[in-house]
Formats: structure tokens, sequence, C-alpha cells
């Protein structure tokens, strides 16, 4: 019975040290900070350039963006699980480094909590931490129903208009179906939800939109030389974002990438377009 109970120790020694050795790399804001809030990022070596949070993550090797990324860069790092979201790469290159025998999970972005639900699942089961997987799932649904609750008690419904900028004449507005989704779930509308995807910014179309709030990624924001040079884009003053110089910012990777802190997320949002309403 000693010696029974002795093996079973050993395997489960085995399994952990097996688990806290894993390299791991990770491509995708939203799967970076899953492995983390899970309690492995130590195991990361190696990640992508949208991967900035946690802060630690920025001091490690990058494999690059998009089509930056090689599969030799992947090979060298010797990992022994990479995980990927969807359609970040060519499934031709995935298919380079999963021939050497890398384990290679693929998981799929869509800017929805049901979404970021299937996510953690996947990822948690990946790095033998499905349970722990489970509570971050249901702290994160506690915490947006915390902001549901907050959005229900004001009829107030802004309209928004997502402006991706980067520098002066280099502006775009955000339709639907792109990153720019939360702001349902932070009580305000899309400005121009008639349109789909990114179209290039116009006075014309900005004016007939007129939104309450203008809103930029920080990095964008300041791309452009900040607030004072927002409030000089022709047509922003004939609206009502214009007007009242309602020009919001917030950190792009937070706002985007539906993951661990989506609902911190729609929260900050929610207060940044009902600045009338107690926290």
């Amino acid at each position: 019975m000693q010696k029974y109970l002795i093996s079973i120790a050993l395997l489960l020694l085995i399994g952990f040290s097996a688990q806290s050795q894993q390299r791991i790399i990770t491509a995708g804001s939203s799967s970076s900070e899953i492995v983390c809030t899970l309690g492995l990022c130590d195991n990361i070596i190696a990640t992508d350039r949208t991967s900035l949070y946690p802060e630690k993550l920025q001091a490690l090797p990058s494999i690059g963006y998009r089509s930056g990324i090689s599969a030799e860069g992947i090979i060298a790092q010797r990992p022994d699980l990479v995980i990927f979201e969807q359609e970040y790469v060519k499934d031709e290159l995935i298919s380079q480094w999963q021939s050497t025998g890398i384990r290679t999970l693929v998981v799929a972005q869509e800017g929805t909590f049901e979404s970021t639900q299937a996510r953690i699942r996947a990822i948690a089961k990946a790095v033998n931490k499905a349970e722990e997987g489970e509570v971050l799932i249901q702290q994160i649904a506690n915490d947006l129903a915390t902001v549901k609750q907050k959005v229900e008690a004001t009829t107030a419904r802004p309209k928004v208009l997502c402006v991706y900028a980067r520098g002066q004449g280099n502006m775009q507005v955000a339709g639907q179906n792109t990153p720019f989704t939360l702001l349902e779930l932070a009580g305000a509308q899309n400005a121009v939800s008639n349109i789909e995807g990114y179209k290039p910014l116009n006075a014309e179309a900005l004016i007939q939109a007129n939104p309450d709030y203008i809103l930029f990624f920080a990095s964008g924001l300041e791309s452009i030389g900040g607030v004072r040079e927002a409030l000089k884009i022709t047509g922003v003053q004939q609206t009502t974002a214009g007007r009242k110089q309602q020009i919001i910012a917030m950190d792009g990777v937070l706002l985007t990438n539906w993951g661990p802190r989506v609902a911190e997320a729609a929260l900050e949002l929610f207060h940044l377009t009902h600045p009338d309403v107690n926290n």
C-alpha cells in the first residue's frame, strides 16, 4: 500500500513538473492574458507584438506580427505548445512547425463573451488548468453581471463613433464586425452601425452620424496630437461630440481583445460614456 501511494505521488510530481516546465508561445493579446491569468505567465517564452499585458510579456522575445511571423522563428524557440488566434497566420505556416511535433492550439476570437468562454476553456485544457479555467469564466460572468446592472439602471444609450487612427490623414471609422464590439455591453451604440468593417473617415459621414462621443485607442489619439487636434478634424465641430468636447480614449488592447479583463473594459467604457452615473 505504501509503495502504491509513493507511486501515485511520483506520478503527480512528474505531471506537475512537466506542466511547470512547459514552454509556451502565444500570439494574440487575449490568449497571452488568459495563459497568464491561469498562472502560467512564466511559462511563456516568446509572444507576438500585440501581447503587451501583463507588462512582463514585453520583455520576452518577439515572434513578430501576422505576416512577419516565420515558422523558423517559432521552431527556434523550442516550444512545447504554440497558441494562435484563428486567421492570425496562414495554415501552411502552422503546418510547417507542426510537422516537427510542436503542439499547436488555434482559438477563435469573435468579440463575444461566448467566444471568450470557449477560448478560455480550450487554452485551460491545453495547459492542464481546466478547473482554473471554469473559475475564471465564472468570475468574468459575475463581473459582467455587475456591469449589466449599471447599464440597466440608466436609459442613456449614447452614440459612439469608434475611430482607428495611425496619425493625421490615416483615420478610419469602425462599423460592424470590427474589434470595437464592446459598446453594447457598456450601454452605448455604434454611431455607424450601418457600415461593415472599416471606412475612411470623412466630414460628411461624420456629421451625418452625429456621435455623442468619439472614441480612439489611446495610442491612436496620441498619434494625431491629442484631444485638441481631434477637435480640429473637419466635421467634428458639427457633431455633439465636438461641441461638447467629448473625445475619449482607452487602451487599445483592453478595449478590443475580449480577454480576462473584458468586464473591466466594459465598465471603463460605461463610465467614459455615462459620466453622470455615480461609481
